[in-house]
């Protein structure tokens, strides 16, 4: 794809690049808590903003998941570059596995209209990676409960 091969170009050539600046913007106090959700096998993460309460991804590496919220990420790229949503998936794959350091699968968003009783149970906003599931939003909540009361 052309977004990704001039991200490419453009972090070689220490260009910038309005893309990666956005990205970086978005997840430059990005912290990763590994939670157990589904599985104990210690392969479930949520990449989030402590400073702003914010989940950004959910990666389930056994069942090769890896979600963005909408909101608080995907939207932002539609609507100052109008990608489409392959184009998003390729550029956010890439950025994610280039400056996190994170092997993912191919991104799907989320949309975050089911997400007030984790953003309740754990004060802070965060979202349900998989509106499709609303088992996930308790499971998820406590996970992350049981994640942070620990620190």
């Amino acid at each position: 794809m052309k977004e990704v091969r001039d991200i490419k170009i453009d972090l070689l050539m220490g260009n910038k690049n309005p893309l990666v600046d956005l990205f970086n913007e978005i997840t430059k106090e990005l912290q990763i808590i590994n939670c157990e959700v589904y599985n104990d096998d210690g392969l479930e993460f949520i990449y989030f903003v402590p400073t702003k309460n914010e989940w950004i991804f959910y990666q389930d590496c056994k069942n090769g998941e890896f979600w963005c919220n909408y909101t608080r990420y995907w939207s932002l790229f539609e609507s100052n570059f109008s990608l489409k949503y392959e184009e998003m998936q390729a550029i956010t794959k890439y950025l994610v596995e280039e400056a996190l350091k994170r092997e993912v699968d191919t991104p799907i968003f989320d949309l975050d209209h089911f997400f007030s009783e984790v953003e309740e149970a754990l004060k802070r906003e965060v979202g349900e990676p998989n509106t499709a599931n609303r088992r996930m939003v308790f499971e998820l909540e406590d996970a992350l409960k049981k994640t942070l009361d620990k620190k």
